[in-house]
């Protein structure tokens, strides 16, 4: 008998009930009899949500000497349909959440009239019946040797789905694998966060914690607040769960560990410490916050990144990665408490062998499954006629026996240059490079070389206040490409809004990408009707006038139609101008396209009219600012300008040509220590009259605070608001003071000269001041943005052309890009 009678906890429910091991069988044996009617070796459907109720399902099919089929509860009725018509299985297990999908599929069955609907929620308990069940004497009955106990289908990343036949002799073995690693015993209770439709949770949550009689938490939802709530009134010392599962619980202590000094220091000691028990004491605050008593973890499904283990490891949790298969029951190796090595997959199973052909993974023994249902061909595909299965993964195993999981054989890219690539490898990195700002990265062949689509993270670009969201993004990927080989570089992509198609796990369906990148993200968005309104067709022609692009009514004006920071001040300007109303970003967020913001202005507008923006009327509105400011930072830092000097070997052209009168200068920017060497260009009458304009988030604390608060900076916010910002620069050149600004917005990536943003040339115009160009060459070299310190290469500075501003913002912004272009690319420096 699989289950056996004990007072020992079993289930823990949604209302924390608890329901133990004599409980559970009883229950099990009330659906077999009064619920559940079914022939033997026939199979029954489950689809529903992790609940008590569906372990009595899939239980009581067992006691009926047949099979459970276990199915995603969010599955589509197209989903469902195909299963029925490939299993035909006798009855359908369901809630009352999942049973409209499935009598939308049922319908459409061609044997719709044989199948049994059983909604688990209209089930009424007669207590009498469970109380002869109760002084009843029975056994439950389960499948045995290589009786088909459970089919599951595969996910269907590459193709349709296919039903995976596991025996009990394959799910047992597998039992017996995991157990004699030592990683759990009778004393362990278990949270049920994976839906039981995987066959991770279905072995590891459900079936090894009832063999083992350990007990079983569940949570009604799958989110933060539920998850410690469970783990807060039970004592729950595991976990099993996807990465991305595991990444969500990192992120928000991470986000706390980084805000301290003191917790980031405390951590980086940990790191290096062999001891869990100190590692728990020290961190007992986070323990609390996980309940107190978790132990470890073990994750699968999916790669794990190393950072996120060894940061489980450095609180004092196990954490233990495993790896395997829907065919292999699923666990294949799995590390341990006692053998563990993070960035791999652990050591094989007891039972199993295991071997590297091609460079391919394959596996050997009881856990391999019987096959693929109604699919012998797809079966011979997979295992050998001596019984090898193929994963279809590459790895490596070490002297020690530790595998490595390298990537899928059927998602590697392949290109004409013979070069393989693993799309994963490289989109954790891109994601790593992107510090959060992207949510999802697909990577894939296109026309022989590397494209992507990117998902953005567009509530965390509002949370940092960044509104240019496809400048940012271009920036993440030109970081990614500077240091990665050519056969790695990531030549195009697109950004689309809603996330990457996935399967119910969420591995992505990697052969949809192509056809996805080539029509669009807008072919997957439902066609509306463009409003026929005055105020649409102003916006649309707004648009298409600056952009060059005839917007769709709900295509997004960042992300698809390309608008940054600056274009979208302008249109706010523009908007505010014709229609009396003022936008700022945070509502601009909330209605991104022109649909939604032109029915929000056909509610508001005070006027209606079509104008040009008239940036003149703006700046000359603007009143001078007086500055009381003592900044005594920058007197201390002048007499140091010789040190700066001597390590950089600064060479200093046309110096003489500098003028005091209030101007704009103009640079292009090349690393960290721009303003200080430019800073000794400028004459200590000029530097004292000159305000360096900076990018707010760099000047959060410490020195850097400093510099703002008593120093020649002035921090402006061009990516929340550029109006404001252009007002506080036009407001200190009225004072009587000059501006320098770095025209490209960012350090450059590769030492060339990037494309200008016009916001100094609408000033310089408009006010009829003056604009020098200042040059810099060498400080790529010497401490570029990829540098932790400044070396002692040789840095020239220049005094470039001076011009009145004339012709329009473009012809202003181009002749300075180009002045300072020259000189960057035609004078040569011996380092």
């Amino acid at each position: 008998m699989f289950l056996q009678r004990a007072d020992r906890l079993a289930l823990v429910d949604f209302k924390n009930r608890h329901i133990n091991y004599t409980e559970l069988i009883n229950n099990i044996k009330y659906f077999s009899e009064y619920v559940i009617n079914l022939e033997k070796d026939r199979f029954g459907l489950i689809i529903m949500e992790n609940r008590p109720e569906w372990i009595y399902g899939f239980m009581a099919i067992w006691d009926k000497n047949s099979a459970g089929i276990a199915l995603d509860a969010n599955s589509n009725p197209q989903e469902i349909l195909y299963v029925l018509n490939d299993a035909n299985p006798d009855i359908i297990l369901c809630s009352d959440e999942t049973q409209k999908n499935i009598i939308d599929a049922v319908n459409q069955y061609e044997f719709k009239d044989k199948i049994k609907i059983i909604n688990v929620d209209k089930v009424k308990i007669s207590e009498e019946k469970l109380n002869f069940i109760k002084n009843s004497d029975f056994e439950l009955n389960n499948p045995t040797g290589n009786e088909t106990a459970a089919m599951l289908y595969t996910s269907g990343t590459t193709g349709n789905p296919k039903g995976v036949m596991l025996s009990f002799d394959n799910l047992n073995s597998e039992m017996e694998g995991i157990y004699e690693k030592g990683i759990f015993d009778y004393r362990d209770q278990i949270l049920a966060l994976l839906p039981f439709h995987h066959i991770l949770p279905l072995t590891a949550t459900v079936l090894l914690m009832l063999k083992y009689q350990t007990s079983i938490v569940f949570v009604e939802k799958i989110a933060s607040k539920e998850i410690f709530e469970a783990l807060e009134k039970n004592r729950v010392t595991a976990l099993i769960g996807v990465p991305r599962v595991f990444k969500l619980f990192y992120d928000g202590v991470m986000e706390q560990i980084n805000a301290k000094f003191l917790t980031r220091t405390i951590y980086k000691i940990m790191k290096n410490s062999n001891s869990i028990k100190l590692k728990r004491k020290v961190f007992a605050k986070v323990h609390k916050k996980f309940g107190g008593h978790l132990d470890f973890i073990v994750v699968g499904g999916a790669k794990m990144d190393p950072e996120i283990s060894r940061f489980y490891e450095t609180l004092g949790i196990y954490s233990l990665e495993g790896y395997g298969l829907t065919e292999t029951s699923p666990v294949i190796a799995v590390n341990s408490k006692k053998e563990r090595k993070i960035g791999t997959v652990g050591k094989k199973l007891f039972n199993v062998e295991v071997k590297i052909e091609n460079e391919e993974l394959m596996v050997k023994g009881p856990i391999v499954m019987k096959g693929y249902y109604n699919k012998p061909e797809k079966t011979k595909e997979v295992i050998t006629e001596d019984g090898w299965f193929k994963t279809g993964d590459l790895a490596t195993i070490d002297d020690e026996g530790f595998i490595t999981i390298r990537g899928r054989r059927n998602t590697m890219i392949v290109l004409s240059n013979g070069k393989n690539i693993d799309p994963e490898t490289l989109e954790d990195r891109v994601l790593k490079k992107s510090d959060g700002l992207i949510k999802e990265i697909g990577i894939f062949n296109h026309k022989n070389k590397l494209a992507a689509i990117i998902v953005p993270d567009l509530l965390e670009f509002r949370k940092r206040n960044i509104t240019n969201t496809k400048t940012y993004i271009k920036n993440i990927v030109e970081d990614y490409n500077l240091k990665a080989h050519n056969y790695e570089k990531i030549l195009d992509y697109k950004l689309f809004e809603n996330e990457l198609p996935k399967t119910r796990v969420g591995k992505t369906r990697r052969f949809m990408l192509p056809d996805l990148y080539e029509k669009g993200e807008t072919d997957k968005k439902e066609k509306v009707i463009e409003p026929d309104n005055e105020i649409y067709r102003i916006l649309k022609e707004y648009v298409k006038k600056n952009k060059g692009i005839a917007p769709q009514p709900q295509e997004n004006l960042e992300l698809e139609i390309g608008m940054d920071s600056l274009d979208i001040v302008e249109f706010f300007a523009y908007i505010e101008s014709n229609f009396g109303i003022r936008l700022d970003e945070d509502e601009f967020s909330k209605m991104p396209n022109l649909l939604l913001l032109s029915e929000y202005i056909n509610q508001k507008a005070t006027k209606i009219e079509d104008n040009e923006v008239d940036w003149k009327k703006i700046i000359d509105e603007t009143k001078p600012i007086v500055d009381n400011k003592n900044r005594w930072v920058t007197k201390i830092l002048k007499p140091l300008q010789p040190i700066v000097d001597l390590y950089f070997r600064t060479k200093k052209i046309n110096k003489k040509n500098l003028t005091a009168e209030p101007q704009i200068f103009v640079s292009n920017h090349q690393s960290f220590v721009d303003p200080v060497v430019l800073g000794t260009l400028l004459p200590r009458k000029i530097l004292n009259n000159t305000l360096f304009l900076a990018i707010d988030w760099y000047f959060k604390k410490g020195f850097m605070k400093l510099l703002v608060n008593h120093g020649n900076v002035i921090l402006v916010d061009i990516n929340k608001n550029i109006r404001k910002s252009v007002e506080e620069i036009v407001g200190h050149l009225k004072s009587g003071k000059s501006v320098l600004i770095f025209p490209e917005g960012a350090r450059t990536k590769d030492g060339k000269v990037a494309e200008f943003k016009k916001v100094f040339a609408i000033i310089a115009k408009e006010m009829g001041v003056d604009i020098q160009c200042l040059g810099i060459k060498g400080a790529f070299n010497a401490y570029s943005r990829y540098m932790k310190f400044p070396r002692p290469k040789k840095i020239e500075v220049a005094v470039l052309e001076k011009f009145k501003p004339a012709g329009s913002y473009d012809e202003i912004c181009k002749k300075a890009q180009n002045i300072i272009k020259k000189y960057v690319e035609n004078l040569i420096i011996n380092n």
